[in-house]
C-alpha cells in the first residue's frame, strides 16, 4: 500500500525514545526524510548512526530541548533551513512520575510534563507554522495514551496531560482544515518502554517474568504488551493522506483495554451476583 509520504519531510520529536525510534524507522521504510529531535544527544547519535547506512542522507538528528524555547527555535530553524520545510509533525516526547499527591515535594514534575507534554509541542507548532507555510497541510501526530481516557493512580502528573493531548488535537485539526490539514492522536495501552523494562529490573524478574505477572497485561485482551513497532505503523498511517478521515480524531492501540479488556475475567454466570437466599445482590 503506497502511503504518499516519500520525500516527504518528518520531524520525530522525542524521536530517540522508545516509540519515537520505532516512528522513525517506520517514516523510513516508506521513503520519508526524517529528521530526529531529541534532549540526548548520545540517544539520537546512536540511532541515526544505527540507521544511515540502509538510509543514507535521509536521518539526521539535531538537540532539542521542549523545556527550553530557544532550543525549540534553533531546531525548527535548523530543520526548515537544511530542507525547505516540515510536512510532518510527530510529537512523541513523553516524562513519567507516578507519586501520590501528598508525597511530591513541590510542583516541578507537574511543570515538567506540562512542558514536555504540551507547552514545548505547541510552541514547536507555532515556530514550524512562522517559518513553514506548507506545514499546515501537512499533518500532524500527537502520540497520547490511554491513561488520558481510563486514568491511572499516583499519575496526577501524567494522565491530565495526555487527556489535554487529545483536546491539543481537536483544536489543530480545526485550524489546519482551510489548507488541506489534519491532526491525529494516537493513545497507546500497555507497551514495552524503558519504564516497564526498569520497573522489571526494580522486581528482580526477567522480562519473561515480568509479562506474565504483570497487572496491566491483564487488563487486555490478548496477556501481552503492545510493541512500538506496532504503535509505529499507526503513527505512520494516521500521518499519511489516510489519516485525513480521523482528523481531530483519538486513535486508541490498547489490545483492548478500552473495549472492556479490564473486565474479560469478570464472572457473569447466573448464580454469581445472587445472595444465599437467592435474591439480586
Amino acid at each position: 500500500m503506497n502511503l504518499e509520504i516519500e520525500n516527504k519531510v518528518v520531524a520525530v520529536v522525542g524521536g530517540a525514545g522508545d516509540i519515537g525510534s520505532a516512528c522513525a524507522k517506520q517514516f523510513l521504510k516508506e521513503g520519508a526524510l526524517v529528521i530526529v529531535g531529541d534532549r540526548s544527544e548520545e540517544k539520537g547519535s546512536d540511532l541515526v548512526e544505527s540507521l544511515k547506512k540502509d538510509y543514507p542522507n535521509r536521518i539526521h538528528f539535531l538537540k532539542l530541548d521542549l523545556t527550553h524555547q530557544g532550543s525549540i527555535r534553533d531546531f525548527v530553524q535548523s530543520t526548515v533551513e537544511s530542507h525547505g520545510g516540515i510536512d510532518i509533525i510527530v510529537n512523541s516526547a513523553a516524562t513519567f512520575y507516578f507519586e501520590e499527591l501528598t508525597q511530591w515535594e513541590d510542583s516541578s514534575e507537574l511543570d515538567r510534563h506540562i512542558h514536555v507534554g504540551l507547552r514545548g509541542p505547541i510552541t514547536l507548532i507555532q515556530e514550524v507554522w512562522r517559518l513553514s507555510e506548507r506545514s499546515r497541510s501537512g499533518s500532524i501526530v500527537n502520540i497520547s495514551s490511554v491513561a488520558g481516557h481510563v486514568g491511572e493512580p499516583n499519575a496526577l502528573a501524567y494522565t491530565p496531560i495526555k487527556a489535554a493531548q487529545k483536546g491539543l488535537t481537536k483544536s489543530l485539526s480545526i485550524d489546519m482544515a482551510s489548507q488541506g490539514g489534519w491532526s491525529v492522536s494516537v493513545s497507546p495501552g500497555h507497551c514495552v518502554t524503558s519504564v516497564h523494562k526498569e520497573r522489571a529490573r526494580a522486581e528482580g524478574k526477567t522480562w519473561e517474568e515480568y509479562v506474565q505477572t504483570s497487572p496491566q497485561v491483564k487488563t487486555t485482551m490478548f496477556d501481552r504488551f503492545i510493541e512500538p513497532e506496532e504503535v509505529a505503523k499507526w503513527v505512520v498511517i494516521a500521518a499519511s493522506p489516510l489519516g485525513k478521515l480521523a482528523t481531530g480524531q483519538d486513535l486508541k492501540i490498547s489490545l483492548g483495554i478500552e473495549s472492556g479488556g479490564f473486565n474479560r475475567n469478570y464472572d457473569t454466570s447466573p448464580d454469581k451476583g445472587k445472595s444465599p437466599e437467592g435474591e439480586s445482590s
